[in-house]
């Protein structure tokens, strides 16, 4: 069943190398990645919006055993903006993938 959560990150700019270690990731996981601007409204009350400043997930490659020994995933987001901005992530693990022979 597939899973997400929500993580917020301070202030970036530009290409920025992101990891997030989770325990249910492995290095065959499937996982995909969302990110939107985001602005702390009331403490612990974050409001993501579309802002203006163009926001792209790029090179989403996951991790784990026996490879690494972190569970995790390491992505890059592409921040177009001429200022640091704080973004919101939402990353999604899916069930694993089924194979099938060639």
């Amino acid at each position: 069943m597939p899973q997400t959560i929500r993580r917020f990150w301070g202030p970036h700019q530009g290409r920025v190398r992101l990891n997030f270690n989770w325990p249910i990731i492995n290095h065959d996981s499937v996982v995909l990645i969302t990110a939107a601007e985001f602005s702390p409204t009331v403490p612990s009350d974050e409001h993501r919006f579309m802002g203006e400043a163009p926001i792209t997930v790029q090179n989403i490659a996951p991790h784990g055993p026996p490879f690494d020994p972190n569970h995790g995933v390491t992505f890059a987001v592409n921040i177009d903006w001429p200022s640091p901005i704080r973004i919101a992530t939402d990353i999604t693990v899916l069930d694993p993938p089924v194979e099938i022979d060639p």
